[in-house]
């Protein structure tokens, strides 16, 4: 953050009209805070997790320093002190001589401030010495024992942040020389473990950043005044420059009158703004297939020669679209783009005449492999005598595949049925495309892989995919194809893997403390034919359990076969998905209607929730009462109970809040509520749906009573009872496949809790969690592939 420095004099000869902010919160420094963030959870879980590879690294080095002469040691430590009290002091003098008071005074304060989260982190470690996240930060091989944090480098850095060193080589090589000296003369020393110096750098670096996005930076962006400047220095002689609002946010806008009255835009680049928005683009890249993913923003230089490309090509194919007038830089780190301004309003009502011309222009685009990717309601314009222009190329790809100018027609597809219509967008869209083009843009037609304004029309316009989807199939009477898969990775799926990662873990863990040679040859295997007996029952339960919820009359040996298919599906897919998507496509083909499959498998999850909680309730009260099963509550349970309900308070006080959750939950309970009073007056098909989901929690409850006897587990019934509700509610929403992980440590620690050995709880979790979760899963492989061959999914 730099002093307040005074605007350059307005020239005499233009009107500038923007509102100017002294201060700003630049996105980059938010972005940098997240990093940052991510990075000190990453070394706290090394010194958690691989807590012996952290200290053998810390010895290795502790060897490497204490082989170098004293004399040279000493000269570290003395080099070492010099360099701590200098490099401030320097900062300090720059900031003086260059005038910028308020950001030297906003420097100290955070590295004051750096200091108070250095002993605040100091002493919640502390808190817990026997942990491994102590002893990673303290525990040195010679046996000392430092604090957890080193408080002059954590102050040191934030104060550099907020000063900003970064971008400047002599001060960046100044401060990293200083700080490899200090860090191998505290080594040396023992004032520190390697954990701890490394974990002070990245938490003081945070701070001075969560200060500058917080408090803002002096805008030292080029302004209106400084931007009509250069670009008047091209040649152009403006008289007025007005902001206005740009979309999207990765550039600022004005609008330029000449002296001749004519209109220019001008797009300013900042390369802060550029940063920040690469970000995101990143996240795209690595999210999406190459194809889908957009150009990366490396640099200023070269996101604005990419627009200039796109813009002069569109200009020469001959399409309607602002022509690019000049490009020129304005100071070190912004550049300007001048535009021709059409004389045009945004398209809106558009004729037949009109849908077709805006199909043939971008046809030519796409003839010339150019895509443009900036297609979308208000930004398409229509000048006086009724004709399209184009808006200014974006986004698009030079030389673009054929995949490439399929996203193109989704999303031009996507604009026009949301101005005109899908019924008058398709047929315009088939009138100007083959057969073989249509049915190239169908699989594209995903919310993932249209671009990000298009999503958000997709999101607030409800059914209007939908909708386009369907009016394609009723016009060319095709069977709607496969989706493309376009995602490289899914965020449920990295969820789920750094979940998978911590489970075992977790299991890894328990097992270390059970000797399975003695386990595996003291066990009572003639339990496990009941293990899996219970297992299967479980399944049939389940086939029930459906039937009873839909009216249509369904084949008891494939409802049984699709649950089995859903055990495969819900493990390969996020949870909670698989198996739903399973039950839909087998009750699609069994003939149940769309709407019935709705809030048949709504009611049947409503439910079976309201029932597990009731069964739980109903179950801990009468295991409470019992002497030798009592199931101790922890005291912090009681808090989180209360956590959640005033969490929940508060959201239904907010009216945005309330809203959104009116939104998701009244649409499916209202559908909920007709299908039950529906189901009331059916006696036999309530009585089947009821009974199948009891039976279904009677069988896993019997699966594990036998899993633990079979490992001489002292153990009832209703404790059995309790603690597999309580983990089958836990794994619910855990983010791994069936609760992986999450219900083997509830399991285990709830039997623990009424007093099954360890030995036995671990092992018998297990032998449940075998019959119950990973046997089925080959089985339900078979079962998937049975069921697709008749086509009965």
């Amino acid at each position: 953050m730099t002093g307040t420095a005074a605007p350059p004099p307005r020239s005499p000869q233009v009107d500038v009209v923007e509102s100017w902010p002294t201060r700003i919160h630049r996105p980059l420094d938010l972005f940098r805070l997240l990093a940052l963030v991510v990075v000190l959870l990453l070394l706290t879980g090394l010194a958690v997790v691989a807590r012996e590879t952290s200290r053998g690294a810390s010895a290795d080095l502790a060897r490497l320093l204490g082989a170098l002469p004293s004399f040279f040691a000493q000269a570290l430590r003395l080099v070492s002190a010099f360099g701590a009290l200098a490099v401030p002091l320097a900062l300090i003098v720059r900031e003086i001589v260059r005038g910028s008071r308020r950001r030297l005074i906003e420097a100290v304060v955070t590295g004051l401030l750096a200091m108070g989260v250095a002993q605040g982190v100091d002493r919640a470690v502390a808190a817990f010495p026997s942990s491994a996240l102590y002893a990673a930060l303290t525990r040195l091989p010679g046996g000392a024992t430092p604090q957890p944090m080193d408080t002059y480098l954590t102050a040191l850095f934030a104060f550099a942040a907020v000063v900003g060193v970064a971008h400047e080589k002599l001060w960046r090589r100044l401060l990293g020389a200083v700080t490899a000296v200090y860090v191998i003369s505290a080594f040396i020393a023992a004032q520190a473990t390697l954990l701890s110096l490394t974990s002070s750098v990245v938490l003081g670096t945070g701070v001075g950043f969560a200060v500058r996005f917080a408090a803002g930076i002096v805008n030292d962006r080029p302004d209106g005044n400084r931007v009509a400047q250069a670009v008047g220095r091209q040649g152009f002689d403006l008289v007025r420059l007005e902001a206005v609002a740009a979309d999207p946010d990765d550039h600022r806008e004005y609008l330029a009158t000449t002296r001749t009255g004519e209109q220019l835009t001008v797009q300013v680049f900042d390369r802060e703004l550029i940063a920040s928005g690469a970000a995101y683009n990143f996240y795209r890249i690595l999210r999406l297939r190459a194809e889908l993913a957009p150009a990366p923003a490396l640099s200023l230089e070269r996101v604005t020669e990419h627009r200039s490309l796109l813009a002069m090509a569109a200009w020469t194919i001959g399409v309607r679209t602002p022509r690019l007038l000049a490009g020129l830089p304005c100071g070190a780190d912004s550049i300007v783009l001048v535009y021709e301004c059409a004389v045009a309003t945004a398209l809106q009502d558009p004729t037949d005449p009109q849908l077709d011309e805006l199909w043939r222009s971008v046809g030519k685009l796409h003839v010339h492999r150019v895509t443009h990717r900036g297609l979308t309601a208000g930004k398409i314009l229509v000048d006086p005598t009724g004709q399209i222009v184009l808006p200014i190329p974006v986004d698009g790809a030079m030389f673009a595949s054929d995949l490439r100018v399929s996203l193109d027609r989704a999303q031009l597809l996507i604009t026009t049925a949301q101005l005109a219509g899908a019924e008058r967008a398709v047929r315009s869209a088939r009138s100007n495309m083959t057969d073989e083009e249509m049915a190239a843009v169908q699989p594209v037609l995903q919310p993932i892989a249209l671009p990000g304004a298009t999503r958000r029309a997709v999101k607030q316009h409800a059914g209007l995919l939908e909708s386009v989807r369907d009016e394609i199939q009723a016009q060319t009477n095709h069977r709607p194809p496969e989706l493309v898969e376009v995602e490289r990775i899914r965020p449920r799926a990295i969820l789920s893997i750094v979940a998978i990662i911590v489970a075992g873990y977790l299991i890894v863990s328990q097992l270390s403390s059970v000797n399975l040679v003695t386990v595996l040859s003291e066990a009572r295997w003639q339990w496990l034919p009941l293990v899996l007996l219970a297992s299967a029952v479980t399944y049939v339960a389940a086939a029930v359990s459906l039937m009873g919820y839909v009216r249509e009359r369904l084949s008891l040996a494939r409802t049984v076969l699709a649950q089995v298919a859903a055990s495969f599906a819900g493990f390969v897919t996020p949870p909670a998905v698989g198996g739903l998507t399973i039950n839909i496509r087998y009750l699609q083909k069994s003939g149940v209607a769309a709407a019935g499959i709705a809030t048949s498998l709504g009611l049947s999850q409503a439910v079976n929730a309201a029932l597990h909680v009731v069964l739980l309730l109903a179950v801990a009260a009468a295991t409470g009462a019992s002497t030798n099963e009592g199931l101790p509550v922890p005291g912090w349970a009681f808090g989180v109970l209360g956590g959640v309900a005033g969490l929940g308070l508060l959201a239904l006080a907010i009216p945005g809040a309330r809203r959104w959750l009116s939104g998701r939950l009244l649409p499916p309970l209202r559908q909920s509520l007709s299908r039950l009073a529906d189901l009331l007056t059916t006696p036999p098909k309530l009585a089947q749906a009821l009974l199948g989901s009891l039976a279904l929690n009677a069988a896993y409850i019997a699966a594990l009573w036998f899993a633990v006897r079979a490992f001489h587990g002292p153990i009832g019934l209703s404790g059995a009872a309790v603690v597999y509700l309580t983990g089958a509610a836990i794994g619910s929403v855990a983010p791994t496949p069936g609760g992986l992980g999450a219900v083997e440590v509830a399991l285990s620690t709830g039997l623990a809790a009424i007093g099954v050995p360890s030995t036995a709880a671990v092992s018998g979790v297990l032998l449940f969690r075998v019959a119950t979760f990973w046997l089925p899963v080959p089985l339900g492989w078979l079962a998937l592939r049975w069921l697709r061959r008749r086509d009965a999914v």
